[in-house]
């Protein structure tokens, strides 16, 4: 019994042993097969990206869409990282071939797959061209919160990739919205973390975008029209961009218009000849164009006629090989200038024709009446004088309707002096009426006193008197009201006299000093220029450009507080977010402060917006900062705030370190209707007046730490 006892015990031994032997060669087997399965989908993941172009240029977007959909097929339905990348390819094979719909739709499916499998990366990817996408598609709702969702990503996931992603699209946006302030810092932030990923990987392509970045910040000081602030930037993407054709020419045609722009024209025409060298090598004349017709201009304007000649028409067949109508217009008006220099009115007049249509499609009405000035011009030299005639008077007519909607920017204040004009003109009347009535009591009194005489004379006459007594209450209360009215209307005009006399006071007092200073530097530099080093020019002309901003800025604040106080002034309530408005009121004091070697800070904010209106309060954070900056001491922080305070009201605080305020004083500063602040002649008065207006009232504390100046929204 024991013998079978052992040899059962033994069987089952090797049973167990050979059982797992089979599970370890089933588990090994299967680990394999899957390594397999993933090595396959790598693989093909690669022969997309090789159909989109990668990394050889060629692209074959139909056969990407067949080979995408057939990665969609093979993948097993619980592998989304990898569902996700074949949507996404298809997304870009629909998309490359026009077809918007159907690339949105594989895109979000990509989002779809990626958020199952948790990866922030193919989220991302898929976001950037959803966003582009709805935009172009004219779906703003879903383009924004594509965007939101890519900044809630960027705030939680730092990886280099996700940051980049982010900061491309979110400036790509920025810079097409024309907000240039947020589309600086995020292309910033991009060229930020490409040059850390740079550092880790030496990536060539990481390389080229640190200089597309570079390219789309010069493009933003260009738009502003700083062509200075942009050459460094384009300069420095070209140290990026050496192996990325198209971004090295780009950066040569923006160089070349920056520098026409500031009228360097050799310089210029130096980057013109590499941006042709290297053309000739990609075959891509679209920037080459751009930057012939711009250099061809500005030989125009030097007249230079044999140079402009010979780029201007070399432009035009590269613009014949284009077809690029834009280009076809500015081409055409470029040569039809040429041929008016030259004297050839008769091709000059061809060319403006052929350019009339272009500039009629685009309907830009400065060019369409340049060109029928130009057209009237030729033709005048020509000894065409009907046509002259008449595309001088369509020319014209474009000017007036130019000028029209010019004009109706200033129709505010057109408005306010034809007021003013009614107003005196109804004191004037009403004066005349009431001599009249003065003249009318007069003779009425006389008339009294002889029917009184009469009394005794006769019934009739008493009754004569008893009329006249009636007509003369009569009259008085109508005199009374008229009076009133007077009354009323005198009162008004002593308000605008007051208001008046309010404004010239602070212009004679405020614009003076600066106006007297941009003056007498000016003549100085008329008068004797040999006379002032270079080093002293840069000094004055930095100071002059200060002095001229604050100066812009003080007239600004002074146009619209004026207008405040008219009757129908009312106040445009908006949402504002408190963070950037407290930067973009910061920024023209920031020499003021730099000059005191002054910090400011915004703390951060417990509520982020505010119901009110932007213009308004400007002006009074920035004279209640320049106030803080003036009496803050040397080397010390201003600090910014908003919050809740404990009555849960919204209040603006702005604090600064420096000589202690009396109560006595403080009290005098609240109260005083006088104008005394050397610095800003309105100063508290203006900022008390626009207060009442937002519905604010200012409070001031003062100690030995600090000085608080705090405005409570009622």
């Amino acid at each position: 019994m024991k013998n079978i006892d052992k040899k059962i015990i033994i069987f089952s031994f090797f049973v167990i042993l050979f059982s797992i032997k089979i599970n370890l060669a089933q588990t090994k087997k299967l680990a394999i097969k899957q390594t397999i399965a993933q090595n396959k989908l790598e693989d093909w993941n690669i022969h997309c990206d090789k159909l989109k172009g990668i990394p050889s240029g060629t692209e074959n977007y139909p056969a990407l869409i067949k080979a995408a959909k057939w990665g969609l097929k093979i993948t097993p339905q619980n592998n989304f990282l990898y569902k996700s990348v074949f949507a996404f390819h298809l997304g870009g094979g629909y998309e490359c071939t026009y077809q918007a719909d159907s690339a949105i739709y594989y895109y979000e499916q990509s989002k779809k797959y990626a958020e199952n499998a948790n990866n922030n990366s193919r989220i991302v990817f898929a976001l950037r061209r959803l966003a582009g996408l709805y935009d172009s598609q004219q779906q703003p709702n879903q383009a924004l919160k594509a965007r939101n969702q890519l900044i809630a990503i960027a705030k939680t996931d730092k990886n280099e990739e996700i940051q980049i992603g982010v900061n491309i699209v979110l400036g790509e946006y920025y810079f097409n919205s024309g907000k240039y302030e947020e589309a600086l810092k995020s292309y910033l932030n991009y060229i930020k973390y490409l040059k850390i990923d740079y550092t880790k990987t030496q990536n060539s392509a990481s390389k080229s975008n640190i200089g597309v970045g570079y390219l789309a910040i010069g493009e933003i000081y260009q738009n502003l029209n700083r062509p200075a602030q942009s050459l460094p930037y384009f300069k420095e993407a070209i140290t990026y961009l050496v192996n990325y054709q198209e971004g090295l020419e780009t950066a040569y045609k923006d160089l070349v218009i920056s520098y026409l722009t500031l009228k360097h024209v050799d310089t210029a025409y130096l980057y013109y000849k590499k941006l042709v060298h290297s053309v000739a090598k990609s075959k891509d004349i679209t920037l080459l164009i751009d930057a012939q017709v711009e250099l061809g201009k500005a030989f125009l304007v030097q007249n230079k006629l044999d140079k402009a000649a010979e780029i201007l028409f070399e432009a035009q067949k590269n613009v014949r090989i284009s077809k690029q109508n834009e280009d076809l217009y500015t081409i055409k008006m470029a040569i039809g200038n040429l041929f008016l220099k030259q004297g050839n009115s008769h091709k000059a007049i061809s060319y403006f024709k052929d350019a009339l249509p272009l500039a009629l499609y685009f309907r830009n009405k400065v060019d369409i009446a340049t060109i029928y000035y130009n057209l009237a011009t030729a033709e005048k030299q020509n000894n065409l004088s009907d046509s002259a005639y008449s595309h001088i008077v369509l020319y014209a007519q474009y000017i007036d309707s130019i000028k029209s909607e010019s004009v109706s920017k200033n129709i505010f204040e057109m408005e306010a002096r034809f007021q003013n004009q009614v107003k005196q003109q109804t004191i004037g009347i009403l004066n005349r009426k009431n001599q009249i009535k003065n003249l009318q009591l007069q003779q009425e009194k006389k008339m009294r006193w002889l029917l009184a005489g009469a009394v005794l004379l006769s019934l009739l006459a008493l009754g004569l008197i008893y009329l006249n007594v009636k007509n003369k209450q009569k009259a008085n209360l109508l005199l009374n009201i008229k009076n009133t009215q007077l009354d009323n209307i005198n009162a008004q005009l002593s308000n605008a006299n007051q208001t008046k006399a309010k404004l010239f006071s602070i212009i004679s007092h405020d614009l003076r000093s600066p106006v007297s200073q941009l003056f007498s530097f000016l003549r100085l530099q008329q008068a004797n220029p040999n006379f002032i080093t270079e080093d002293a020019k840069l000094a004055h002309q930095k100071n002059l450009i200060h002095t001229a901003t604050n100066l812009l800025a003080t007239m600004e604040d002074l146009l619209l507080w004026s207008k405040s106080q008219m009757e129908n002034f009312e106040v445009d309530i908006q949402k504002t977010h408190l963070i950037s408005f407290f930067n973009e009121t910061i920024l023209p004091l920031q020499n003021q402060a730099d000059a005191k070697r002054l910090t400011i800070s915004v703390e951060e904010a417990s509520t982020n917006y505010l119901k009110t209106d932007a213009n308004l309060l400007t002006i009074v954070l920035r004279n209640l900062l320049q106030n803080a900056i003036n009496h803050a001491y040397l080397d010390t922080k201003i600090y910014i705030k908003a919050g809740i305070d404990e009555h849960q009201k919204t209040s603006i605080s702005i604090s600064n370190k420096g000589e202690c305020i009396s109560a006595d004083k403080i009290d005098k500063l609240l109260n005083n209707i006088n104008i005394k602040s050397k610095s800003s002649g309105y100063g508290l008065l203006i900022v008390k007046e626009l207060l009442q207006k937002l519905n604010g009232t200012l409070h001031i504390t003062s100690s030995t730490e600090s000085t608080v100046m705090k405005i409570v929204f009622l």
